[in-house]
């Protein structure tokens, strides 16, 4: 009989443990039942579901998401400045959630799950913090590259000022800098790492080699991938995405080249806090970082988070000071101002 009591006891303390971890991640987050979130999301929506239905299985909140290119999405809180009507900015680069501090946008929120992702990669004030890390690259066609300029003994762009080769003309695409935070973030490390001036100048030379300004960051790659553009200027893992579908692209990472963080922050007076903060601290989990990755095919800002299958490791750039992100939030008005400068 005691041996039977013992047993049981046993039975119902292993049974007490494992309902307890069952319920431990969804006791994590409040109960948002009836509740609604709005996100304005600044990439690919098929980076946002994944967040955002992760977050609704914990909360059973409900969410809608309004996608625009960062630059947009930027405009359009920036014009609601007044009555915000989004909870939460997901995504687009780290110079538009620094643009959105200074202007008083944005509002603090420090995750308790912000404390796994080292502070390089988060504002040192808790406006936003980093999801993963985005690098500039060079996408090529490669099956075009080998039937149509291998054979001419071209070289193979390596750096921005391959692309200023005449072989080139009509043949490049990019992201429009006033729309894309992708584009921004070109412009911006081409202006710190060669000043303004001579910046300037390398893109009136550029553009005579550009065939398309796009309004997001991923049309560029998706356009090279399928052969209608021999060349590419976007994110690495923009490119990736674009060949992990199975399109022959070819990527260069140039020496030194700038990086950036794809971000998330809070609205400033936004029309649910909490669940603001909740979906915010969701964000930040491995299991979110795990999710994403598979989508965004970018290195985390997690360190738990491994790579994405064929992803791109960027440590050594990481280290890199010849870009401040940062920096780039504060000149964004000025220098998207300067470029009006530029003749076609």
């Amino acid at each position: 009989m005691k041996a039977y009591k013992f047993t049981m006891f046993i039975f119902l303390l292993i049974c007490s443990i494992s309902l307890t971890a069952c319920n431990k991640n969804r006791s994590d987050y409040p109960s948002l039942q009836g509740k609604k979130l709005l996100v304005y999301v600044a990439f690919h929506e098929d980076e946002a579901k994944p967040l955002l239905e992760g977050f609704k299985q914990k909360t059973g909140c409900e969410y809608s998401l309004l996608r625009f290119p960062t630059g947009e999405a930027l405009a359009r809180a920036i014009e609601e400045k007044a009555a915000p009507k989004a909870d939460v900015f997901l995504g687009g680069t780290v110079d538009a959630h620094e643009y959105m501090k200074k202007e008083g946008i944005i509002e603090k929120y420090i995750s308790t799950n912000a404390s796994s992702i080292p502070e390089r990669y988060k504002d040192e004030d808790g406006y936003w913090t980093g999801l993963y890390i985005e690098a500039l690259s060079i996408g090529i066609n490669k099956e075009r590259w080998d039937a149509e300029f291998k054979s001419k003994g071209i070289k193979l762009p390596e750096s921005f000022q391959d692309l200023l080769n005449p072989a080139f003309k009509g043949e490049i695409i990019i992201p429009n800098p006033k729309t894309s935070g992708t584009g921004y973030t070109f412009v911006s490390y081409l202006v710190q790492s060669m000043g303004k001036e001579k910046a300037l100048e390398y893109l009136g030379k550029l553009n005579h080699n550009v065939a398309q300004v796009t309004t997001n960051g991923l049309t560029p790659a998706e356009k090279v991938g399928i052969g209608e553009y021999l060349i590419a200027v976007n994110f690495i893992n923009q490119q990736l995405i674009v060949k992990k579908s199975g399109f022959n692209i070819q990527y260069k990472i140039p020496k030194d080249v700038g990086w950036t963080l794809c971000a998330v922050s809070k609205i400033k007076n936004g029309p649910d806090s909490k669940a603001a903060n909740a979906f915010i601290d969701y964000c930040l989990t491995a299991q979110a970082g795990n999710a994403l990755k598979n989508f965004s095919m970018a290195m985390s800002t997690r360190e738990d988070v491994s790579l994405p299958e064929g992803g791109q490791n960027l440590s050594n750039l990481i280290g890199s000071d010849k870009y401040d992100f940062k920096k780039a939030g504060i000149d964004k008005e000025e220098m998207l101002d300067a470029l009006e400068r530029i003749k076609p």
